[in-house]
């Protein structure tokens, strides 16, 4: 049957898909616009399927701390002609808006409600179906712990610091962890074993140095703390003043707990 051409450009308005699935959808619907979009539907999860093992080095980020809650999301996709995609950030805010709804703290897709696992899937599904890549969850945060969130300009970059205290030091701590990536909050976090290995490491080049026993002690731990100050968040150089160490930011009444850094 002849497809009326405004009919065509109707399905196409509705479902984002292209002109000529829009066509063929119609006509294997006999003109039903609402079977034709249950017909692009069924192959959009079809088409899904076969891009689900696609790497997805592109993506969005954001986190945002309202009303008592924090909510982060990561969102992948393949490239980044898709993330400035309207479509593509109307699918992340639809999904970002509704982890906001949810009463429950989580951490991943899966600490989520099944009922929300699925609402969720099912948006990239049919978005994915449309679009012609792979699209998935990254990160999902959701927790009503005290928090500051900071997005770096680009949305490839994002930190949460959970503290308590002044809140101008937790949105420096949060700048710092964006831009110098941090893995340990304190000293104290650095696994036992690389602490044993590195340790070894500098006892034995000490000794091959001839350095005296009673010095080697004291030797290896300074090594030990600038072995690994780089990877500490407090012991790092502050960002806007390479003479002085984030920990020099810390004042009275103000701790910082723990963070979490998302990026792309």
């Amino acid at each position: 049957m002849k497809i009326d051409l405004n009919l065509i450009k109707d399905l196409r308005n509705t479902t984002f898909a292209p002109l000529g699935d829009c066509k063929a959808a119609l006509e294997a619907a006999g003109g039903d616009i609402q079977k034709a979009i249950e017909v692009l539907r069924e192959k959009g999860i079809a088409k899904a399927g076969k891009k689900a093992e696609r790497e997805t080095n592109e993506g969005m980020i954001k986190v945002e701390a309202r009303d008592g809650k924090t909510v982060g999301l990561k969102l992948l996709c393949e490239t980044d002609f898709v993330v400035k995609n309207e479509h593509f950030q109307t699918l992340f805010q639809n999904i970002f808006d509704k982890l906001f709804t949810l009463n429950t703290e989580a951490h991943s897709f899966e600490e989520l409600p099944e009922a929300t696992q699925a609402e969720i899937t099912g948006l990239i599904t049919d978005f994915v179906g449309k679009i012609g890549e792979n699209v998935k969850i990254g990160e999902i945060l959701i927790t009503t712990e005290k928090t500051y969130a900071y997005n770096h300009p680009g949305n490839k970059v994002a930190s949460v610091i959970y503290y308590s205290g002044d809140e101008k030091i937790a949105k420096e701590l949060a700048l710092q962890v964006a831009a110098m990536n941090p893995t340990y909050l304190n000293f104290d976090e650095v696994p036992q074993a690389e602490k044993d290995t590195a340790k070894a490491k500098f006892t034995e080049e000490l000794k091959a140095q001839g350095k005296p026993e009673n010095m080697i002690e004291q030797i290896v731990a300074g090594k030990l703390n600038k072995a690994f100050a780089d990877d500490i968040l407090l012991e790092q150089e502050y960002i806007r003043d390479g003479g002085k160490k984030v920990k020099e930011l810390i004042t009275d009444g103000f701790e910082v707990i723990k963070f979490t850094r998302f990026a792309i």
